[in-house]
C-alpha cells in the first residue's frame, strides 16, 4: 500500500487540475495534503470536490490553528476511526487510525509551523503525546524541519536571507532538533534507511517568497514496528509537480 504527504500551495488554486493529476496518478491508499486552503468553503466544497475526483471515500479536514487559511486534509480508501483533531498547532495536524490490509495503522498527518525551530519542539511534543496505542504510526507532512541526516553544509546559513535565518538557524547553526525529536521518541526516516535522504522536497522551480534552498521538509516517518514494512521510497519530480506546488509529493510503500 501507498501513503503520500503533498504540500499543495496556497490550495492550489490555479494548478490543482495538475495536483489532481499528480494524486490520480500515484494512486495513494492514504494522502495527506498540507496548504489546504480554501477547502473549507461553501461547506467543504473543494475538499469533497477532491476526494470524489480521486476517488477517496474518508476524508476529513482540520482547520488552521493560528486563524489562517493554511488546513491540512486526510484522504483515504479505508475507514477512518478514532479521528482526532490535534490542539496547538499554529497551522494543523490530524489523526485516525485506519484499518488497512496490511493492519490497522494510526496515521497523523500535519503541517508544523514555518516560524522557529522553539514552536516546532512545542508542536513535535503535541505529535509525540498523542496516545495511540496501536505499534503501526505514521507521522507525515511539512515538518518545516530540516534533517541532520542529509549533511547540508554549514556554510549554506550564510546565505540564507531573513526568513530562512529565522525558520532554520539559530545562533549562527543549523537547527535539527525537531528531526533529533521525533526519531528518538522512536520513529525511523524511510529516507534515510533507502538513502535518499539527499532528494530535496522543496523548492520545485517555483519558490514563493525564495523560501526555501534545495531542502527537505517533508517527510514520512514510521514506528519502528512499521518500518519493517517499508518497501519503497520516493519523491515524485517530473514536469507535472515541478510546476504544481513549491513541494515535491513524498510517496512510501508498505507490504
Amino acid at each position: 500500500m501507498k501513503l503520500m504527504t503533498y504540500n499543495i500551495l496556497n490550495g492550489a488554486k490555479t494548478e490543482m487540475e495538475k495536483v489532481l493529476s499528480v494524486v490520480t496518478d500515484e494512486a495513494p491508499d492514504v494522502l495527506g495534503i498540507n496548504e489546504a486552503n480554501g477547502f473549507d468553503k461553501d461547506h467543504h466544497k473543494v475538499l469533497k470536490e477532491f476526494a470524489s475526483s480521486s476517488s477517496f471515500p474518508y476524508f476529513d479536514l482540520a482547520k488552521c490553528g493560528d486563524g489562517d487559511d493554511y488546513h491540512v486534509a486526510l484522504f483515504s480508501k479505508y475507514p477512518f476511526k478514532n479521528l482526532t483533531h490535534l490542539s496547538g498547532f499554529a497551522r494543523a495536524a490530524i489523526a485516525a487510525d485506519i484499518k488497512t490490509p496490511i493492519g490497522t495503522i494510526s496515521v497523523i498527518a500535519s503541517h508544523l509551523t514555518p516560524y522557529t525551530e522553539q514552536l516546532r519542539m512545542d508542536e513535535i511534543e503535541e505529535l509525540i503525546s498523542y496516545d495511540s496505542a496501536l505499534s503501526y504510526k505514521v507521522i507525515m507532512g511539512d515538518l518545516n524541519s530540516l534533517s541532520r541526516a542529509d549533511e547540508y553544509d554549514p556554510e549554506m546559513l550564510f546565505a540564507f536571507n531573513a526568513m530562512q535565518t529565522k525558520k532554520f538557524t539559530a545562533k549562527e547553526r543549523l537547527m535539527f532538533d525537531a528531526t533529533d525529536k521525533l526519531l528518538s521518541a522512536g520513529y525511523v526516516d524511510p529516507a534515510v534507511v533507502t538513502g535518499k535522504q539527499k532528494v530535496h522536497t522543496a523548492p520545485t522551480s517555483i519558490n514563493e517568497f525564495r523560501a526555501h534552498s534545495n531542502m527537505r521538509l517533508d517527510y514520512i516517518l514510521l514506528s519502528t514496528q512499521l518500518a519493517d514494512k517499508l518497501s519503497g521510497y520516493k519523491v515524485l519530480k517530473d514536469a507535472t509537480t515541478d510546476t504544481s506546488s513549491d513541494h515535491y509529493p513524498v510517496v512510501i510503500e508498505l507490504q
